[in-house]
């Protein structure tokens, strides 16, 4: 790009999110997509072909719009992915009274990228990044968390503790992070490990006398980001030579970022000092992707393999296995070698027949009309009443605990429950759940339904009925 490009491409940007919206935007346009313009043409890099074809076929008239509204001018649409340079004219959104030749368009300059990043190889699995995390409803607020993780210093909270089960991304959040800190600033120090790998090397140093190096090394450094925290309980020295470095880093103004398989608060034998500590930053969750997050995961890790996937298959795997975005891509990698090792067509017959056994044996066992069909079997009530708007307790208290059974027995995300159950959103789900894990907690007997001493009897009536 020329003259000018890179001043414009925060203004290209700002009106592309203007006319698509936030979620959008932040969806398709993240920090792999880049946006710049030469002469009669906007250049629009992407990182991948599944990329290139999926904002080319929804956004590439909000992109002209955009671009004519920063310019003054019509521009012809150019997408670049990688080395590949494609032109993309689109009539409507052109020089006025003409087409442009696709044969004489002036190919883009080379559009700038960052700087590769310094970023650690696990065996066997390229680093991950930022940019090729897939945003959806359960991981936008961690996502967007650990982007703004990425300013160090600058960052609005410190430190940043995302939580969730596993295979949701708490890994890949942290690479990210880490490979975002490294490229901002090839000289910052920046100490990626796991909580095992920090217990190891403390220990280790205690017995070889080389504390003093291990803590020069940790406490030293611009930035601490540290998988797995959970591994810390229990460990009281281990605890207690983390909270002295986790200070000693706070107090130098470095950037923590950790992750854990649940709330800090529900680590047990994790220290009242560490947790509190924690809680004086950002802790949010990673949830659950939702069936949309899960087929745009697939496509995304499709086209980085370079493998076409039909659509058809892309809504199989997607709605059979739910659980986490490992799962997905162990099933996308089963249903590849199974496609070469047979010379098959990878078609919906061959990836019936391949993930037959996985789909048995790790799909959720319970389906939310499973639960649907519990909750109004034991209450005695149909499910157009249980999926009403009536806010009437003999329906709103059967719905409350079906939502409750349905986040603990299917892993579905807190959005899918609720357009289930009524089209109703997260928050309701989410406020369903506390409420009857209160009632549990607080051994409840509120009159739910005749017959049952309390509202754990009610529910292993419930849970009986599911075959659970």
């Amino acid at each position: 790009m020329v003259g000018g490009t890179l001043e414009r491409e925060a203004e290209l940007r700002e009106a592309v999110a203007e006319r698509l919206g936030a979620s959008k935007f932040g969806l398709w346009f993240g920090e792999g997509v880049r946006l710049g313009i030469d002469g009669d043409t906007l250049a629009v890099g992407v990182p991948n072909t599944f990329f290139r074809d999926w904002i080319k076929g929804h956004f590439a008239d909000n992109l002209a719009d955009a671009a004519q509204a920063v310019a003054g001018r019509a521009l012809r649409l150019n997408f670049r992915v990688g080395d590949e340079v494609e032109a993309n004219p689109r009539v409507g959104h052109v020089v006025p009274d003409a087409e442009p030749d696709v044969r004489r368009a002036p190919a883009p300059a080379p559009i700038p990228q960052a700087p590769p990043a310094e970023r650690p190889r696990p065996q066997g699995r390229p680093g991950r990044r930022l940019d090729d995390f897939v945003v959806g409803p359960g991981n936008r607020l961690a996502h967007a968390a650990a982007v703004e993780a990425t300013r160090g210093a600058a960052a609005t909270f410190n430190p940043l503790v995302v939580h969730g089960g596993v295979g949701l991304g708490k890994s890949h959040l942290l690479e990210g992070v880490a490979a975002a800190l490294r490229a901002g600033n090839p000289g910052r120090k920046v100490v990626q490990t796991t909580a095992e790998a920090f217990t190891n090397g403390f220990l280790d140093a205690m017995r070889h006398g080389t504390l003093a190096a291990f803590r020069a090394r940790h406490r030293q450094a611009d930035a601490l980001v540290l998988d797995d925290v959970h591994f810390l309980a229990a460990k009281r020295a281990t605890q207690d030579e983390f909270l002295h470095t986790f200070d000693a880093l706070l107090a130098a103004g470095a950037t923590v970022v950790l992750s854990c398989d649940q709330h800090p608060r529900l680590i047990h034998k994790l220290s009242d000092e560490i947790v509190t500590r924690l809680l004086g930053g950002m802790v949010v969750k990673l949830e659950g992707p939702d069936p949309a997050t899960r087929r745009a995961i697939l496509k995304a890790k499709a086209a980085a393999r370079g493998v076409d996937v039909p659509e058809a298959v892309v809504a199989y795997v997607a709605e059979h296995l739910r659980a986490s975005v490992r799962e997905l891509e162990g099933a996308l990698n089963s249903l590849v070698a199974h496609a070469l090792l047979a010379g098959k067509r990878l078609d919906l017959n061959l990836a019936k027949t391949a993930l037959r056994d996985t789909i048995r044996h790790t799909a959720q066992a319970v389906a939310l009309r499973d639960v649907e069909r519990a909750a109004c079997e034991v209450f005695g009530i149909d499910a157009e009443m249980l999926k009403s708007p009536s806010r009437a307790r003999a329906v709103a208290y059967p719905r409350m605990v079906a939502m409750y059974l349905a986040r603990k027995h299917t892993g579905a995300a807190y959005s899918e429950i609720g357009r289930y159950f009524g089209g109703r959103n997260h928050s309701t789900v989410i406020a369903a759940d506390k409420k009857v894990a209160g009632w549990l907690r607080d051994a409840a007997r509120a009159p739910l339904l005749a017959g049952f001493e309390s509202v754990a009897d009610l529910l292993a009536a419930l849970e009986r009925a599911l075959g659970t």
